[in-house]
Formats: C-alpha cells, sequence, structure tokens
C-alpha cells in the first residue's frame, strides 16, 4: 500500500476502542510445577518448624525424672508428668532414673601394682571384674568383690557429676573397705575357723560387716554433700562377696576339712557317750527296783517273822509281873512246840529227874 492513502483508509474506517484489559495468558506447564513444588516446600516447613517447636514437649515415665537445662544452665527439674520445655538449642532435657527406682554398680578392680601382689592375689581376680585384696585386723589378706545398689536423691548434683560418680564411688567403696577390714577378724568375713561360740552369730556378723559398709559410705557421701561437692545419691544396699586368695584358699580349705571331720568325730563320741550313759541309767534303774523289791521282800519277811515277839513284848509291857512273863513264855513255848512235833516223825521222850544218861558221837574237846 502507497503511503499516501494510509490518511484516506483512516479517515474511511471508524475508530475501534477496547472494552476492558488485555487478558493474561496461562501459565505454561513449567510455571505451574514450580508454584506446586513452592507450595509444597512452605508446608514442609511448616511442618518442620511445628515438629521443632514441640520436640520437648513430652511425657515423663514413672520412674524417670528430668533436668532443664536453658543454654547449658539448669533452671528447674520436674518428676513423671507432662513436661512443657522450649525446644532445642534453647533448652536441653536430660532424662534421668526417678529417686525411687534404683541403680547397680559393679566396683571395678585396680591394676596389680607388682608381680608379688598378683602371686599372691590371683590372675583371675584382675581386670575390670574381680576382687580386690584388702588387709585384715588380725594379719591376714581378704579378697572383697562388691555391687553398690544406689539411687538419685538430688537430681541437679547427679546431672552435674554424672560423669564422675561411677570413679568416686568407686574410690569411696575403697577407703570405706580399707577403714572397715582394718578392724575386722578375717572371720568376720569368711568361715574359716568354727566353734561353738562363732557358729550362732555368723549370719549377724555378716550383716553387721554390710551395715558398717553402708553406713560409712553414706557418711562421706553426706560430707561431700557439706562441702559442696556431693553427687547426689544415696547408697541403699551393698552386695559384698569375699573370699581367700588362691594360695591361702587351699590352705584354709584343708584345715576347715580336717576342722569338720574332728567335729563329727566328736559328734560320733558324744552320741556313743549319750547312748551308753543312756544304758547305764536304765540298768541303774532296773538294779534299783529289784534292790527295792528284794528289800521290800526282806522287810516284810522280817515283820512276819518278828510279828509274834512284837506281840509277846506288846503282852509283856501290859503284864509286869513275874509269873505273868513265866506264863506268857510257857504259852509261846507250847504253840512252837506244836509246830515242832508236827514235823517230827518219831519222837523220844526222857525224863529228866530219871537217872537215864544219853551218850551221842562226837569229837572230844
Amino acid at each position: 500500500m502507497a503511503p499516501d492513502r494510509l490518511p484516506a483508509l483512516l479517515e474511511n474506517e471508524p475508530l475501534r476502542v477496547p472494552a476492558g484489559p488485555l487478558a493474561v495468558p496461562p501459565p505454561g506447564p513449567l510455571a505451574q510445577a514450580v508454584a506446586v513444588g513452592f507450595r509444597f516446600m512452605y508446608l514442609v516447613v511448616a511442618l518442620i518448624a511445628l515438629f521443632w517447636a514441640t520436640s520437648s514437649v513430652r511425657e515423663i515415665r514413672p520412674d524417670s525424672q528430668v533436668v532443664v537445662r536453658r543454654f547449658g544452665r539448669i533452671v528447674r527439674t520436674q518428676q513423671s508428668g507432662l513436661l512443657l520445655a522450649w525446644p532445642r538449642p534453647i533448652e536441653q532435657v536430660q532424662v534421668l532414673p526417678g529417686p525411687a527406682r534404683q541403680l547397680s554398680l559393679d566396683v571395678s578392680v585396680l591394676l596389680a601394682p607388682s608381680n608379688k601382689y598378683q602371686a599372691i592375689v590371683g590372675f583371675a581376680s584382675q581386670g575390670t571384674t574381680g576382687a580386690e585384696a584388702y588387709l585384715t585386723g588380725d594379719g591376714n589378706v581378704v579378697l572383697l568383690s562388691a555391687s553398690l545398689i544406689y539411687r538419685i536423691d538430688d537430681p541437679i548434683e547427679y546431672a552435674l557429676e554424672a560423669a564422675h560418680v561411677a570413679p568416686a564411688l568407686d574410690r569411696l567403696f575403697r577407703a570405706t573397705a580399707v577403714h572397715i577390714t582394718a578392724g575386722r577378724n578375717l572371720n568376720d568375713f569368711l568361715v574359716v575357723q568354727t566353734n561353738a561360740d562363732q557358729s550362732h552369730n555368723v549370719i549377724a556378723l555378716r550383716s553387721e560387716v554390710r551395715e558398717s559398709l553402708l553406713r560409712s559410705m553414706n557418711d562421706r557421701l553426706h560430707a561431700l554433700d557439706a562441702s559442696g561437692a556431693g553427687l547426689g545419691v544415696e547408697i541403699e544396699q551393698i552386695d559384698l562377696a569375699p573370699s581367700l586368695p588362691p594360695v591361702a584358699k587351699a590352705a584354709f580349705d584343708q584345715v576347715l576339712v580336717a576342722t569338720q571331720a574332728a567335729d563329727r568325730g566328736v559328734a560320733i563320741a558324744r552320741t556313743d557317750a549319750e547312748r551308753q550313759r543312756q544304758q547305764a541309767a536304765i540298768g541303774a534303774e532296773h538294779l534299783v527296783s529289784d534292790a527295792q523289791a528284794t528289800a521290800k521282800e526282806i522287810v516284810s519277811k522280817a515283820s512276819v517273822d518278828t510279828a509274834s515277839i512284837l506281840a509277846l513284848e506288846h503282852d509283856e509291857k501290859i503284864f509286869r509281873s513275874r509269873n505273868s512273863r513265866n506264863s506268857l513264855l510257857l504259852r509261846e513255848y507250847r504253840a512252837r512246840v506244836v509246830d515242832i512235833m508236827n514235823r517230827t516223825g518219831h519222837v523220844t521222850l526222857v525224863d529228866p529227874k530219871s537217872g537215864v544218861r544219853i551218850v551221842l558221837p562226837g569229837k572230844q574237846p
């Protein structure tokens, strides 16, 4: 089209004005994918923020307790229940066993200071677990292996000294054991001497030793609390297992076996002696019974034999005259003669006033 004809055309055509804003073209697939990705990222960030904000909100079990630190400084403690705390790193939550929950610690054994110590104590007791040697008051050596049962009574002090609780309890036990064993005999820990006096209170001695250890360790823990270096724990029980060094164990076993054999022999001898005593007592009772029966029989016979004499004596006391006595004797003579005559088969009577003499054979005086 020629340029000179353009104005004529514009004059003939009416001017058209748009009715509204121009339509925005729809986004493409790439733009839609980017928008969906941003929305998903916003949702994930919101969920992460919500999880982070509620990360320290938890339920504390009945056998636990917590210590809450704010920027490393302990601000409070809480027992069982629902815990509300700021998320990390604003506040840190340290979960500890509850005050009613018992914890166990096996006392470790120090390394042997010398070869002589190893030869006496034995290589089997060396290491992280085993028995450690202590000197008793009577100059003997006893091996002690112990397990400490304790509980947390101050969570703040325990949280501050948690890394040092086990070594400190080990050292406290060793110091207490040295003090206790130095004032005790070997027989207070082990049965190495059997006698009648100690056989009845062996259990009481063992219990007393454990109570002494427990009381002394708690006293030392209380002293640390008073000085501001407490561990926040209290010992509830000490499981003590004493033993002898291998070198001395064989000798003590032989002595114990010999003592038991001697006690068994003494018991058998006492049993035999008691049986013989009982048999002798039974025989003595039979003899006494027989003797008493024989004595009663003899007394009864003597009473029967002397009854007539006693009766005659009684009559004589009644009749004091001589004629009465002669008449009583004559009466008794006649009663006796009748019995004698009844026993004889043939009797020859000789008048004493006649001149007849009887010559009887016999020896000359």
